[in-house]
């Protein structure tokens, strides 16, 4: 009889350790699969990548090394002469083109001329700027009209969006009035647009006191410096 009662307590000893062990099992796997994050998830992979833009125009019609620079020879009164630049668009990007005429001193001097002087500004035949009284002087103008004093501007827009490979041109045309006599003497040259003006030779009754705008920074010179630039489109030079 005891020893049927010792192995019964026996066998339940080892019963309960049994299920204490598979008791703590569970406890140490439930905390395991809480912390996997087991779930369904797919990837796939990309790259960004991409170029620069640019802006680049080519210049043509006259000589030099960018085919920009012209010369008006032998001008006459009432005998206008022309230069008409062509430019293309050589970058990656739709472009807008300006005509810039950066020295302002130069610039002034012509605008000296008052009604002495004439200039058309066209381009592919849309006329951006016509003037028989290139005048800059507010005090003597009052106000700047197309009908009355109108100065040649520091630039203009050429042409719009213009898109790559695209080309197009633009015509500058000046004239001396038929009212105009003084000459250089025989046997010599003068240079046309001479900067900063001398005095107001062409125009003296509206002209007392010189050009308007002489800036030393612009230095000495003749003629008209002038650039084509090309700008990202909506945007000025």
């Amino acid at each position: 009889m005891i020893l049927r009662l010792r192995a019964f307590f026996a066998l339940r000893k080892r019963r309960l350790a049994i299920i204490a062990a598979l008791f703590g099992m569970v406890g140490t796997a439930i905390p395991a699969l809480a912390s996997t994050g087991a779930y369904f998830s797919d990837t796939q992979s990309g790259d960004i990548t991409g170029t620069i833009g640019s802006i680049h125009v080519a210049t043509s019609g006259g000589s030099g090394a960018n085919g920009a620079d012209f010369q008006f020879a032998n001008l006459l009164p009432g005998e206008p002469q022309t230069a008409t630049v062509g430019f293309t668009n050589t970058g990656n990007n739709p472009q807008d083109v300006w005509v810039v005429f950066p020295n302002a001193t130069a610039l002034s001097a012509l605008n000296n001329l008052g009604t002495y002087g004439e200039v058309h500004l066209v381009s592919d035949g849309t006329h951006l700027f016509d003037s028989n009284n290139l005048n800059d002087r507010l005090p003597t103008c009052g106000s700047f009209s197309p009908s009355g004093c109108w100065p040649l501007l520091s630039q203009y827009k050429v042409a719009s969006n213009v898109a790559p490979g695209g080309t197009g041109s633009f015509t500058f045309t000046f004239n001396y009035a038929a009212k105009m006599t003084l000459q250089p003497a025989a046997g010599t040259t003068a240079d046309w647009n001479v900067y900063p003006a001398s005095s107001c030779a062409y125009n003296a009754t509206s002209c007392p006191n010189g050009q308007t705008t002489v800036n030393p920074s612009d230095g000495t010179g003749s003629g008209l410096p002038f650039e084509v630039v090309a700008t990202q489109v909506g945007q000025t030079p």
